[in-house]
């Protein structure tokens, strides 16, 4: 609990300079006004998903922020420089979250990220597992 008032304002709009838990993922409301406009822009941009390999999984799995979203990593894609993840949900829906989170990290930090239920339709969803 923050020591003051004004102390609190700035930790919900990310100006702390010492965040009371540093998750490294930005919880503030400027982090996700952030992120909500990054994903917005994101998803417009024509994106050919893959499987990841099974050392990329992982991985995604062993993160310990990735891994905390969703069940498995269903796609990944190498985007502008950053790397892109799709984790899905085993359980989705009401009152559930989202079926799908999406990360883009960049340089080890979440440069972006995201829940949501319908893929995008500038998205190529990855190919069906053999």
């Amino acid at each position: 609990m923050r020591s003051s008032i004004p102390g609190f304002f700035l930790s919900l709009l990310g100006l702390d300079p010492a965040p009371a838990v540093p998750d490294g993922f930005g919880q503030s409301i400027g982090a996700d006004l952030r992120y909500l406009l990054r994903f917005r822009r994101c998803r417009r941009i024509p994106v050919a998903w893959r499987r990841p390999t099974a050392a990329e999984a992982k991985a995604l799995d062993a993160d310990p922020l990735i891994g905390r979203f969703g069940d498995t990593t269903i796609a990944v894609a190498d985007v502008a420089g950053r790397r892109w993840s799709v984790r899905e949900q085993d359980w989705y829906g009401w009152p559930d979250p989202p079926r799908f989170a999406w990360f883009a990290m960049e340089e080890g930090g979440v440069w972006a990220a995201a829940d949501f239920n319908r893929w995008p339709a500038r998205w190529q969803a990855p190919p069906a597992e053999a």
